[in-house]
């Protein structure tokens, strides 16, 4: 009887749970941990809300709710994209095409060392014709591939290989602070050379076992 007296004699049910459910899809927006459940989400509060203010009457609400609602699917079909593409990035060999503005053209001669283990390193290098050999740990590069990055991880940015034009060849060349702009403007780009450092890795502990054996 208490209970009744405290809700007004106009109070609608089903509109009323309408606005609980968007507060609830709202809540889930601030507490959601990723992106895409987060634009789900939102696109589902923010629909509620708009059917909700419509049928309050509170139609500057409900435009501002509306509004946002093909806002967020397009953040979401944005970030759908972004993980296709990093995917496709992982299963894939990467296309350089697009780098070609950011870096700078070489011609080196046979035997010429373009760099020793050791060295402090600023660039990194796409091998467009010829072959590079890394004496460490005794790899011939052919073109296409992509080197020299390693050394932006490393202690003091130092060289983990000597690098020496096995015949004549042409590089493509970019320094550190492009290539670390690339990647976070191009997430494709960053996990292609976050998955080149571990197969890197990798490499490198195979031949570690393979010299104790």
């Amino acid at each position: 009887m208490i209970l009744q007296n405290l809700i007004p004699q106009n109070y609608n049910w089903p509109v009323e749970a309408v606005g609980y459910l968007a507060a609830a899809a709202s809540v889930f927006v601030y507490v959601s941990n990723t992106m895409i459940p987060l634009r789900i989400a939102a696109i589902l509060a923010n629909a509620l809300f708009a059917f909700y203010f419509f049928l309050k009457g509170l139609y500057p609400l409900f435009a501002l709710n509306a509004f946002l609602v093909p806002v967020n699917v397009l953040r979401l079909r944005q970030m759908q994209r972004l993980v296709s593409d990093i995917r496709a990035a992982a299963s894939e060999d990467f296309d350089f095409e697009w780098l070609r503005p950011y870096m700078k053209h070489l011609k080196l001669s046979e035997g010429f060392v373009l760099h020793r283990q050791g060295d402090l390193s600023e660039e990194a290098y796409l091998l467009v014709r010829g072959d590079i050999h890394l004496r460490e740990p005794d790899v011939t590069l052919k073109p296409g591939a992509l080197f020299g990055e390693m050394g932006m991880f490393t202690n003091e940015n130092r060289r983990t290989a000597t690098a020496v034009a096995a015949t004549d060849v042409e590089l493509l060349c970019v320094r550190y602070d492009d290539l670390l702009q690339l990647a976070a403007q191009t997430p494709q780009f960053g996990f292609y050379l976050m998955r080149l450092m571990v197969r890197r890795m990798q490499h490198n502990v195979e031949l570690a076992r393979a010299e104790k054996r």
